[in-house]
């Protein structure tokens, strides 16, 4: 899952959290994380379930209950990819993402959006914005991504409503926080869990809906 700072170029530091760093990529003035969110606690310190088992899984998205886990449950994984989290994670008024840093809304993603297909003619499904912002290594299918931003997306699949793992080298979902809720609703009344698809064979970013189901 990207996060951004709230704050036509590309430029990249070092940005660092105690004893922790993150590299971040500035686009169209705003700062986005290279790596997917990788943390087991809120802001506060307290936990988030590590939901391994599907059954766990189940349980959490049924009881909204704020779980992560790595794909497979496989630590190398998490190293590469990020942990995957459920949108009771992200919407949490505790706070999933660091100190001044959000999960990006779709406001955020909508002005990444244009600015990375601003010489394309913008109509959904046409754009070139996957293929941009893609890594170029690692996907299985289609094509890798030119990486024209440093965006770095990788292929590191979703977690489905059944405690399925899916997509790892094809695709990955990431989620984007309604601006409608964002700071004033948490768990399940949180309006919308909207996340953007990016698969191997398709150029563009989708944007889409998935009823709080899914782990992204």
């Amino acid at each position: 899952m990207k996060f951004t700072f709230c704050s036509v170029y590309c430029m990249t530091f070092w940005f660092f959290f105690g004893q922790d760093s993150i590299k971040l990529v500035l686009v169209n003035q705003q700062w986005w994380s290279m790596t997917n969110l990788s943390v087991t606690t809120f802001r506060n310190g307290d936990p988030i379930k590590n939901a391994q088992t599907r059954q766990e899984w189940i349980d959490c998205l049924q009881s909204g209950t704020p779980a992560y886990c790595a794909y497979l449950n496989d630590p190398a994984n998490a190293q590469k990819y990020g942990y995957i989290y459920n949108w009771f994670a992200i919407a949490d008024l505790r706070g999933l993402a660091p100190n001044e840093t959000r999960v990006a809304h779709n406001g955020d993603y909508s002005r990444l959006y244009i600015e990375v297909n601003k010489d394309v003619d913008n109509y959904p499904g046409h754009g070139l914005v996957g293929l941009r912002l893609k890594d170029s290594l690692d996907w299985e299918v289609g094509q890798g991504g030119e990486d024209q931003f440093d965006f770095s997306i990788l292929p590191g699949g979703y977690r489905n409503e059944n405690g399925d793992f899916m997509g790892k080298g094809r695709e990955t979902a990431l989620w984007v926080r309604d601006t409608a809720t964002y700071g004033s609703h948490s768990l399940g009344d949180a309006y919308s869990s909207p996340y953007a698809l990016i698969h191997g064979q398709k150029q563009d970013i989708l944007f889409q809906t998935d009823g709080k189901r899914s782990g992204c």
